[in-house]
């Protein structure tokens, strides 16, 4: 079975997303993964493809406390279940290490399962989506395991529950401000190519004898021509004095 099943399409948006994304079936075995996902787990694509989800992410043999596989598995097993999104808690699930065989690296997750149906409501699979909170983690964590409980920023001791939600909370807000500043980034970037193309087809239109919408033709054919973006052909134009 390949990265299409089911009527789930392996949309454009499902590989272009930032979010990290994989696609699990109700046997577990991993069917579509993203590049989002391969980077934040230091994957590969083939090395995911069909695999079992557990034996490609097994629980950590060195950590007597590891509760990734079971946590997992048991949110799957609610959304097959119930056909319903589930959100789980923060959740540690350490990976193995790309550098060291057969060692692991701690990691901290904030999981999110949504069922897969076809239009008869039958569930065949689920989307998995992680976010890697572990920078955000590190500063609140209680190096001893088997403490029971960690410290908060006062260093007095809070237990599981409270240092989970407060964590987690923390950790959206962080990647909110994160999310907010790419869409500022994004924003900028609209704003300075807009910038461009419209001096762009000024000179154009003046250099040329032409209208303003034939100058922006012109543009068009030039990067479409060249494989290569509007914005590139514009600020060539204004900055280098390209001629279309």
């Amino acid at each position: 079975m390949g990265p299409v099943f089911g009527n789930y399409d392996r949309a454009e948006t499902f590989q272009a997303s930032d979010a990290p994304l994989l696609v699990v079936d109700t046997d577990l075995v991993i069917r579509d993964v993203n590049p989002a996902y391969l980077k934040v787990t230091a994957r590969t694509y083939s090395e995911l493809l069909g695999t079992p989800m557990f034996e490609a992410f097994p629980d950590n043999p060195d950590d007597p406390y590891a509760t990734g596989v079971a946590n997992l598995s048991a949110s799957f097993e609610r959304v097959f279940r119930g056909a319903h999104r589930d959100h789980m808690s923060l959740q540690r699930y350490d990976i193995p290490s790309r550098d060291a065989p057969g060692a692991f690296v701690r990691r901290f997750w904030t999981p999110v399962n949504t069922p897969l149906s076809d239009e008869a409501g039958h569930v065949f699979g689920a989307l998995h989506h992680v976010e890697d909170v572990t920078a955000v983690v590190k500063s609140f964590w209680d190096p001893d395991p088997g403490s029971g409980s960690q410290k908060d920023l006062t260093g007095q001791n809070i237990d599981q529950q409270t240092w989970s939600s407060l964590v987690a909370a923390f950790a959206r807000e962080v990647l909110g401000h994160q999310q907010a500043r790419t869409d500022a980034e994004q924003l900028q970037h609209a704003l300075t190519s807009r910038i461009f193309i419209e001096q762009a087809k000024g000179m154009i239109a003046a250099r040329e004898g032409v209208s303003i919408d034939q100058a922006f033709a012109r543009l068009r054919q030039r990067a479409r021509r060249h494989n290569i973006l509007l914005h590139d052909v514009a600020r060539a134009v204004v900055e280098l004095g390209l001629s279309v």
